[in-house]
């Protein structure tokens, strides 16, 4: 009996030692490639976000280049900045690719928003300086516009017109657009500057006010734009009246 239970027990342990490899082997073979899966996952997903951020720079250069009211000096210096974070986030391409361990990409992976802030500083503040170098476009045209309708003013104030309300209309519409060119015009070079390492501040406030600005420079001109018109029309009816 005893020699019975003896050999029971070493069955019962050969067959858990014969057990524990063919167990170890079996979750090697489980666990090595999902470990490589997962792996190669997260370097397809970091390299679609690279992707996507080249595409969006190249999409503003194509924008900025064509924009006949960016200034060349303004248009040089973003599309400089388009260059150097394409040329980053290639380069961070190839190392995320070459990467081989998870710790490598837990490293490498963040890098793709924190060292480039494509769409938290680049996108955004290409934006601001594209309007602000309209703004200062349209303060030319209406300061130019201002300017035809007070020599008409003068020239119908030279032939005995009364001019009170044109001159009141003109007066506002100046307002107005030194308003605009004081809020808005100066936004470009605020934010132009602005680079990835400057997020979150000074970046989020500087571009928060940034477009507080150029929207109240846009009431502004509008604003003046209708000023102007009614300028003209009291002129108008002054000269008929």
């Amino acid at each position: 009996m005893k020699r019975l239970t003896r050999l029971i027990v070493a069955t019962g342990a050969l067959t858990m030692a014969l057990a524990v490899p063919l167990t170890a082997t079996a979750q090697e073979t489980e666990t090595q490639p999902t470990d490589r899966h997962s792996i190669d996952q997260i370097k397809e997903r970091a390299q679609a976000a690279i992707e996507r951020r080249l595409d969006t720079l190249d999409r503003l250069t194509d924008r900025v280049n064509g924009a006949q009211h960016v200034s060349e000096t303004h248009k040089d210096t973003l599309t400089g900045n388009y260059r150097s974070a394409a040329n980053g986030l290639s380069g961070l391409g190839a190392e995320i690719a070459s990467a081989t361990t998870a710790e490598e990409l837990r490293v490498l992976v963040p890098l793709i928003a924190t060292d480039y802030r494509v769409y938290l500083v680049i996108v955004p503040k290409s934006h601001e300086v594209a309007a602000s170098d309209r703004v200062g476009v349209v303060v030319e045209r209406m300061t130019n516009a201002a300017n035809r309708l007070s020599d008409a003013i003068d020239r119908a104030e030279a032939a005995g017109i009364d001019t009170t309300e044109a001159k009141r209309w003109l007066t506002s519409a100046r307002d107005e657009i030194a308003e605009a060119k004081r809020t808005g015009v100066p936004v470009a070079d605020d934010v132009i500057g602005l680079d990835a390492s400057d997020w979150e501040e000074p970046a989020k406030s500087t571009l928060q006010e940034g477009k507080r600005r150029l929207d109240n420079a846009r009431v502004d001109l509008r604003q003046a734009h209708g000023s102007l018109k009614k300028g003209v029309a009291a002129l108008r009816d002054a000269i008929n009246g």
